[in-house]
């Protein structure tokens, strides 16, 4: 039998558990990127499942809604099944079918012998979900010759920056990367990160790599940042794991020293590449 249902992060959109399919011996679980199918009253769609599959299911959805709050940041231990089921009135069984399909998602790792923790990447997960990022090549090339031409440039400038020890320029880094918790909806979250970045550019007072850095965000904005659905609201794992992600270049550039405020800029951006090209 196969039971098709869309798995919607939150009311508006995306990370969609797309199918389930069960056999005599076993429960398989397949999942992709995608957008919600809603019925004309605005409630995704889906088929009939047994009373077991439906608990999974809830465990499932509960646990992603604790992993969305940013209660638990990357790398964070879980609570353990026995919590997770007396917390949601399920069976360690179905915390386990839910862990495996979060498992799956890639949200989360699952250590024999230790438990199991949030995985690095579902920050990025989540937040391309939401969004609807276009996972498409062209758009992956286009935003990887933004970052090509950034670690060019800022990684430098970061050093620059730090080693000029303006107070006023660290303080603004530091209000810059607080104000992505405040952000309204997902295209004012990206906007927020690049207002980061641009603070390097104004404080080296380099009149010509400003503009180079205002062409590549007028580019991104153009492309609303590769997301398909801009105006979703962002889930706190996100804005509080990019808040401390900001934060630590912050610090690393107020420290003064030039090496380690460009190495950590540089660090940063290249993590950028990385995740693109995934």
């Amino acid at each position: 039998m196969v039971c098709q249902f869309n798995r919607v992060v939150n009311s508006k959109s995306t990370l969609a558990f797309v199918a389930v399919i069960v056999s005599p011996l076993r429960l398989e679980t397949r999942y992709r990127f995608g957008y919600e199918t809603k019925s004309s009253i605005g409630r995704p769609i889906r088929n009939q499942l047994t009373v077991v599959q439906s608990v999974s299911f809830r465990v499932y959805e509960d646990i992603l809604d604790l992993i969305r709050s940013g209660t638990i940041l990357p790398g964070g231990r879980m609570p353990n099944e026995r919590k997770l089921a007396a917390l949601n009135g399920a069976s360690r069984t179905q915390v386990r079918d839910a862990l495996l399909m979060l498992q799956k998602e890639g949200l989360v790792e699952r250590k024999i012998g230790s438990g199991t923790y949030l995985a690095d990447d579902a920050p990025k997960i989540i937040e391309m979900g939401d969004a609807g990022v276009d996972l498409t090549a062209g758009a992956a090339l286009d935003f990887q010759e933004t970052l090509e031409a950034r670690l060019y440039i800022e990684p430098r400038l970061a050093a620059k920056v730090a080693e000029a020890g303006q107070q006023d320029a660290f303080d603004s880094l530091f209000e810059a990367a607080d104000a992505t918790l405040s952000a309204r909806d997902w295209l004012a979250f990206k906007e927020s990160i690049y207002q980061f970045s641009r603070i390097y550019y104004m404080a080296a007072a380099n009149d010509f790599l400003l503009s180079i850095f205002d062409q590549i965000l007028q580019s991104r904005r153009r492309s609303n940042f590769d997301g398909r659905q801009g105006q979703a609201p962002v889930a706190g794992l996100v804005r509080t794991h990019v808040r401390e992600e900001l934060r630590g270049l912050a610090a690393a550039t107020a420290s003064g020293d030039g090496a380690r405020a460009e190495s950590a800029v540089r660090q940063y951006l290249v993590g950028l590449t990385a995740s693109s090209a995934h």
